[in-house]
Formats: C-alpha cells, structure tokens, sequence
C-alpha cells in the first residue's frame, strides 16, 4: 500500500480496473484516456485554451492553408534514452491513419490522408489536400484527437501488444509496472523536456467498488480521486480533507429526435416537443441548481458560443398544442394525438448510467412533459454496445438520450454536417461503426452545412466565430435536437497537493482535467496541509 503522507509520492484513485485503463494510443480502452504522464504531442492547448507547442518550439502556416511545417525541440529523448526524431512524428502519423485506428478521422483532409514529410531530424512539413483550420486541434492530445507521438524505434516491426505492455514515451513520467497490490506506478522522468516532476513517483490505486474509493480517500489514503460521480459534492471532498475540482464542459447531454424519421421531419413538431419541455427546471431539480442549461450544441464556456439560442423556444405547452394542430395532429378518443390514424407513440432508448449521467430521470421528465401535450413516449433502457451502437449505426431508433461533444475546437462538422455519418471503410471499423462522424439524428440543412464548410476553411478567428453563431442559431431555431445540460467534469484533490492547474477545457478527458502538467504537482507535509482556493503555478 503506498504511504499517502510520503511528499515524493502522489497517490491517484481510479474507479475501474487496471484492464480497462489505457497505456498505448493505439489500443483504447472503454475507459481511461490516454495520459499525458507518458507521452507527448507536437501541440497542446494551455489553460486559455490557446494552442502551443509541446515537442515543437514554433510552426508557421502557408499563406494558402495548405501546409505547415513544425520546428522540434532540440534534445528530447524518449525515456529509454534515445533521441526524438522528425522521423517519430512521421511514423506515428502512418500509424494514426491506419484504417482501422480510432480517431484516423482527424487525420483525413479533402478525402485523403494528411500527408508527414521529415525535412531534417528536427523539421517536419504537414500537407493538406484543402485548407483545414481545425487540423492544429487534432495534432494535441486531446480526446478526439490523441495524436500522441510513438517510438518508431520500438515499434516499426508492429509488435503494439509488447508495446502496450512496457509503453515508451517522452512525458514527465515512466512506466514502472504494476506493484505487489495491482497498483500501477509511473516513475518521475528526470530529463523531461519541461523539467524533472517535484514528486518522484505516481501510483494509480484501482477501484473495482466505488464505495471502497470513497472510503479510502475519507481515510487519507488518496490524493486525487478521479471522476468521483455526480452526486459526489465539494462537501464530501471537505469531509475528506480536500476540494472538489469541477468545471462545465462542452460535452452536452441530448435528447436526439430522428430527424429522418415520419414523427420528427416536420420541424413544427420538434419546435412543438422543445416548448413543452421546461427543460431549466428539468435540469435543476435532476443536477442541481448550479447545473447549466444546453440550448444549442455549443456550451457557454467556448468562445464560440451564441447566447440568443438561449430559450429559443421557451416553455410553453399551449404554444405546443397549436404547433402540432398545424401539423395535423389531433387529440384521439384516449387523449393521444393522432394524424391519419397513426398516433403519436415513439420510444426513447439511452444507455443507463446514473453515477455520470441521470439519463433515466430525463426520461422520465420528458415523458411526463410529452404525455401533457398528447404525446405518448416509452422510456426504454438498452445496453449500450448492444443496444444503442447498432440503433445508430441503422439509424433505426426514433429517439435517444445521450450526450454530443467537442473538446476544445468548436468543429461541429462531425456531428451536424448533412454527410455524416461517413467513415473510410477498413477491416476493423473502430468503435463497432462501418462509418465515421457522430451525426446520427439525421439533422441536415444546406445552410448549415455550408456555415460549417466555411468554418474549416478559414483561420480566421472573428469570421469562426460569426460563422458557428449562425449556425448554431439555425440549429437552435429548427430543434436540431433537444439539448438538455452541459456536463461538469469533476475531480477532488487532497487538500496536501498542490500544484494542479485550474479546470480546464484544455484536455478532453476528465482524467486530467486538474492535471494538464503534472510535473508541476508537489505535497506538503500534512501536518501543514490546509483548504487553498488558490495555488502557485508550480512549485518553489
């Protein structure tokens, strides 16, 4: 068992187990990102949420937004000692865009693969087949993207498995093995680029019982506890002698209407379903006051976001009476609207999984909402790789509960362009889809679309920003989908630990969302431990 008062040592719980957690880019596991403690990438976003560089010491772009060229920094070595080279971001490029890789999509520009050219041992030139402004995003290890740089030393005979078993990086941390209790150790990596971590070593405790989780950071024998659950409150982490780290994400929970399907063509009718939802109250009295409310698929904390999508179309059923009497539709003998002797009946389908998300509770409260304007809805739970994967990939469902996302860059592309989804076939579809592209609802609007092509084509960041606000503003009027709330990453974190970054949107995986450099996380002897709202940068 490590010693939580041990200063070198930082002690991290994870709920799941060590099977499930990913120590290779290139096998992703269901849960776990990747973690930056081992790897690095060319770029990576700061805490403004401002792209810079990681391996790389400065860029420049072509004036005509085809290609980039990327200066490395000069003496990194990976832990086993050998030199970074250009040639290791041009191996791990190939290797990313392999059919059957899980983000290859990231990678692909105008139908072809981006291509990766080592002009010298510390230069590397980027060629797109069409300008893409979103494409800086995906060279970071954000999730959606984890363009995390790999070995090609150790791995161009393709032995992954090997890899995965004894992972090599460039990151401020070592893999050092499993201990005698099934604790996984990563040892501090002395010639970090970015300077040695203050702690020498991380030990990451597996979980299989939340409960044990919690009841091990109540006794003092964690430092961070990941992903603690929803209900879990800043008053819990007090009681445990720590804080609650949470911020609001642009991960936002839907319920998705199919587009494509007779009930939810008409955009009357889902501008009628969204007026008879009080959705803000919904979302209060499920997560809390402090919850925050989705009304377009772009949460507030982006830089894009567009507030006059914002009660678009307020609570107000009689609104949505008249709405659906347009439509046709009209109250049968038992209370259900009917149209041509069809009533209004459809289910929703979502996977359960309360300790994240209170998708059950949204069900409910949407029926119960529906059923007072005629609308009859089944709340129906399904297993989500049995049950949700294969809705989607048939576009057979006529509503779900799930969330959408995007990381740092608002690139709504994926999920809302009329194409997708759409995924370049190979023998092995990643995430059990023959496509790519999340745009499952079957939304489509030519206006959008050309809105989101004109967003990728330009740098610039006022024409962006004007470009996805209009967008969004579309989408919100014509009911897209329903968007519920935006989800809060949270982590809690010993009052002894200090160093952590604030919350930040700046890594897509609430593993890190404190963590974005661990190198600069220290402890303090625990007799001097204390609540601190407010932390040095690193430490002194």
């Amino acid at each position: 068992m490590p010693d939580p008062a041990d200063p070198r040592t930082l002690v991290i719980g994870y709920n799941g187990a060590a099977s499930n957690f990913t120590r290779s880019p290139l096998h992703i596991r269901p849960r776990g990102g990747v973690p930056r403690w081992l790897y690095s990438s060319l770029l990576r976003f700061n805490e403004d949420l401002e792209l810079e560089g990681d391996l790389v010491e400065r860029w420049e772009a072509a004036d005509d937004g085809l290609s980039y060229t990327f200066h490395l920094l000069p003496g990194v070595t990976w832990h086993d000692g050998a030199p970074l080279t250009a040639a290791d971001v041009v191996f791990t490029a190939e290797l990313l865009q392999q059919p059957h890789r899980y983000f290859r999509n990231t990678l692909i520009v105008g139908g072809e693969p981006v291509r990766f050219t080592a002009l010298d041992d510390l230069t590397v030139r980027v060629d797109l087949a069409e300008p893409r402004s979103t494409l800086l995003a995906s060279l970071t290890p954000v999730w959606g993207s984890l363009f995390l740089i790999l070995p090609e030393h150790l791995l161009r005979d393709g032995d992954e498995e090997a890899f995965e078993a004894h992972p090599i990086g460039t990151g401020p941390f070592r893999f050092g093995g499993y201990d005698g209790d099934g604790n996984l150790v990563l040892e501090a990596n002395a010639s970090y680029f970015n300077g040695a971590p203050h702690v020498d070593r991380v030990v990451i405790r597996f979980f299989e019982r939340h409960q044990d989780r919690l009841a091990a950071f109540a006794a003092g024998e964690l430092d961070v506890m990941l992903v603690p659950g929803r209900d879990f409150t800043d008053a819990d982490a007090r009681r445990g002698g720590g804080r609650l780290r949470q911020t609001t994400t642009n991960t936002i929970v839907q319920f998705a209407m199919n587009c494509r399907h007779p009930l939810f063509a008409s955009v009357r009718v889902r501008q009628a379903i969204a007026s008879a939802v009080d959705r803000a109250a919904m979302v209060r009295a499920i997560d809390g006051d402090d919850a925050v409310p989705a009304f377009g698929p772009v949460g507030p904390e982006s830089w894009a976001f567009e507030p006059s999508v914002v009660d678009r179309h307020p609570f107000d059923p009689d609104r949505a009476r008249r709405l659906l009497a347009d439509e046709g539709w009209a109250p049968g003998l038992d209370g259900i609207l009917r149209k041509e002797g069809r009533a209004f009946r459809f289910a929703v389908i979502f996977p359960p999984d309360p300790f994240n998300y209170a998708l059950q509770e949204y069900a409910e409260g949407i029926r119960d909402a529906l059923a007072a304007i005629g609308i009859a809805m089944e709340v129906r739970p399904v297993e989500y790789w049995s049950g949700m994967k294969p809705a989607w990939r048939q576009h057979e469902f006529e509503a779900f509960i799930y969330y959408d996302t995007f990381y740092v860059e608002p690139d709504l592309f994926w999920s809302w362009h009329s194409s997708m989804p759409k995924r370049p076939m190979g023998d092995d579809p990643p995430a059990g889809l023959p496509q790519f592209g999340y745009g499952v609802t079957g939304y489509a609007n030519p206006d959008v679309d050309r809105l989101l092509e004109a967003y990728r084509a330009t740098s610039d960041r006022a024409a962006q920003r004007h470009l996805v606000q209009r967008a969004q503003a579309i989408m919100a009027d014509e009911v897209a989908s329903l968007w519920l709330y935006n989800y809060r990453w949270k982590n809690v974190v010993h009052d002894r630990v200090r160093g952590t970054s604030e919350p930040t949107l700046a890594d897509g995986t609430s593993d890190l969302v404190v963590l974005l450099r661990p190198e600069r996380i220290y402890k303090v002897d625990p007799a001097d431990a204390s609540p601190s709202t407010k932390e040095p940068a690193h430490a002194t």
